[in-house]
């Protein structure tokens, strides 16, 4: 087995609401980095994570379950956690062990209970903290009302760091807002994407949501504060470095945005954890 170093390690704890897709998440980051040749499905029982008979009966996940993946030269011990009030122990026994919080709202929904109950416990231990609106593909998917009331309810450092391009059955990829870049997805649940130009009509939106992410990135860097005051280029890896920080700090936390069960944005998420999840030496 290889060993990595601690610096490229990362513990997640996947949190949120009974049914915004914390199983399928951690299935489609599994199929993506190739620790499993099928993608399984809740509605089948043959995911990984919810093995126990009691979890495929009732389609819910009862216990936690730790899933090993490999991404980047990087090893990513994923903690998946269950959503439902009965089994608030297991949320707790996951937040102590995890090192970054990664909690998924459902795009239809926004913020429920659940959501607050992670988000809660992850501030007790000063988590940081990554948001990920998940099931853009379903009826009613509405990234930016989901968006809002993450703001709302946690604050203005809840900043989008990928939007959707399309949404419901015209879900087609995300735009990178750090490197102003489109990223689409391909056919079927392959993972496979390719590069290209933000489509012209998502131009405005998309260039609102980049302003507030380097406003709030330079918020927390003096150097990068002063250099945006004199409107000086603030090249994406030198935002991405400073997120990298602020994130682990807790003064920002990026949201990206995701369709776990047609594992559609999980390279891109996967992406950012190797790049702005902390490490166990930060924490």
């Amino acid at each position: 087995m290889k060993t990595y170093p601690v610096e490229r390690i990362r513990n997640i704890g996947i949190f949120g609401h009974g049914g915004a897709g914390k199983t399928s998440m951690t299935e489609a980051m599994l199929f993506a980095s190739k620790a499993i040749n099928r993608l399984g499905r809740i509605e089948d029982g043959n995911t990984v994570s919810d093995w126990d008979p009691d979890e495929i009966k009732r389609t819910i996940s009862i216990g936690t379950s730790v899933a090993p993946i490999e991404w980047n030269d990087h090893k990513l011990n994923i903690l998946d956690a269950p959503g439902y009030a009965d089994f608030m122990g297991e949320v707790k026994s996951a937040i102590r062990v995890a090192d970054t919080a990664l909690i998924l709202l459902d795009a239809s929904a926004g913020v429920e209970v659940g959501t607050e109950y992670a988000w809660r416990f992850a501030a007790e231990r000063n988590l940081p903290t990554i948001l990920v609106i998940n099931k853009m593909d379903r009826e009613n998917a509405d990234f930016a009302t989901a968006l809002q009331s993450a703001q709302s309810r946690f604050g203005s450092n809840v900043v989008p760091l990928t939007v959707p391009i399309g949404s419901e059955s015209s879900l087609r990829g995300v735009v990178d807002l750090l490197h102003m870049q489109a990223i689409f997805f391909g056919d079927g649940t392959s993972g496979e994407t390719t590069t290209g130009d933000v489509p012209a009509d998502m131009l405005d939106v998309v260039e609102t949501y980049r302003l507030e992410l380097v406003e709030k990135i330079a918020e927390n860097d003096e150097d990068l504060m002063l250099r945006y005051l004199e409107d000086e280029e603030l090249s994406a890896d030198e935002l991405a470095a400073a997120l990298r920080t602020s994130v682990a700090r807790g003064e920002i936390v990026p949201v990206l945005a995701s369709a776990a069960t047609t594992n559609r944005g999980v390279c891109v998420l996967l992406d950012a954890l190797v790049k702005y999840a902390a490490a166990p030496s930060q924490q």
